[in-house]
């Protein structure tokens, strides 16, 4: 049987993985989490986009109603 000061020395060593591990799962966890907001943002910011292109195409629409036609002689 080991002495107790080994029993200690494993028992700490064992304590200190069961911690690291839960603290790695914890990690994962959180990076999950934060793919997800990435995800969630990306989409967003996509549909942001679309809309932006749709007011773009009508504004140019009503530049073009609205404003005349530059005429040759103002080139």
């Amino acid at each position: 049987m080991p002495s107790r000061d080994a029993q200690w020395i494993i028992g700490t060593i064992l304590a200190a993985a069961v911690a690291l591990s839960v603290q790695m799962a914890g990690l994962r966890t959180e990076q999950a989490e934060i793919r997800t907001d990435i995800r969630r943002m990306d989409d967003r910011l996509r549909a942001v986009e679309v809309e932006f292109g749709k007011v773009d195409q009508r504004l140019a629409t009503l530049e073009r109603l609205l404003l005349p036609a530059a005429s040759p002689a103002d080139n």
